[in-house]
């Protein structure tokens, strides 16, 4: 029961999209509801709201440019966003703690790093969910992203084949984006069917999409399936990977360079 006289208490899980966009609609209908607020300033105190956001990164991270990112560094160095750069996330209604969230109960969230217990009278639960790396971020800090960016740059300048495994819509896009930035480099898209980008699509658009790649000069290799990826996971390194139907200098040249796991698909 919501004790009398005290601040409705939200917690978010998770700050990404659907957490900081839960966020910054309730500041705007329950913290920003003055008249005179026109967004330019910060909205003023309000004791009956206390919204708590939880999320193991300092910041926001734009998933989305990611495959951009990975070909420009300085675009990749703009996809981070701390929170305390947000000017309307430091309003007084609302806390931000760095944790990861190891139970959730009907009254309070419990943290993996404090002995502290987030209760709320109403949750928001956007966790979202996980991916490989590079398009995957399993940093938890800017400072630590920018590290990790540094390396996938320096693998992808120095390579002269790279590989990109799983023709979602993200390897497709990825392998789009390297050849356009790295012309000169060799860019293999590797996918188990026939066509790219599974889901609700008309066959039409991925015709379209092996042509526009053609165009580019990436190279494709669909009905493929790459039998172990988890060679790659960690250093791009394939000693252990086979590849079914390819060959063996393709193997090579792959061995020597870079591979960018997206999908299992």
């Amino acid at each position: 029961m919501h004790p009398v006289n005290s601040p409705i208490r939200i917690a978010i899980a998770g700050g990404n999209y659907g957490g900081l966009g839960a966020l910054k609609s309730l500041y705007l209908n329950l913290l920003a509801t003055n008249p005179d607020y026109d967004g330019s300033k910060q909205a003023p105190p309000n004791p009956n709201v206390k919204i708590t956001l939880i999320d193991r990164r300092d910041g926001f991270v734009h998933y989305l440019g990611m495959a951009r990112g990975l070909s420009q560094p300085d675009y990749a160095r703009k996809l981070w966003v701390p929170y305390t750069e947000m000017p309307w996330l430091q309003h007084p209604s609302i806390t931000i703690k760095k944790d990861i969230i190891s139970r959730i109960t009907p009254t309070h969230v419990e943290l993996v790093n404090s002995s502290e217990h987030v209760e709320f009278d109403y949750l928001v639960v956007a966790m979202g969910q996980s991916r490989n790396a590079p398009i995957g971020v399993a940093a938890s800090t800017r400072s630590e992203y920018l590290q990790a960016m540094e390396k996938y740059f320096s693998v992808i300048s120095d390579a002269q084949t790279i590989a990109v495994v799983g023709a979602g819509a993200v390897g497709t896009e990825l392998a789009a984006d390297l050849k356009t930035d790295y012309p000169d480099k060799e860019v293999i898209l590797i996918h188990s069917r026939e066509l790219p980008i599974p889901g609700p699509f008309m066959d039409e658009f991925r015709h379209e999409a092996v042509r526009v790649l053609h165009k580019l000069g990436v190279k494709t290799m669909f009905g493929q399936r790459v039998v172990d990826e988890s060679a790659a996971q960690e250093d791009f390194s394939l000693e252990h990977v086979k590849h079914a139907n390819i060959l063996p200098e393709l193997i090579d040249s792959v061995k020597r360079n870079a591979t960018l796991v997206t999908s299992t698909g």
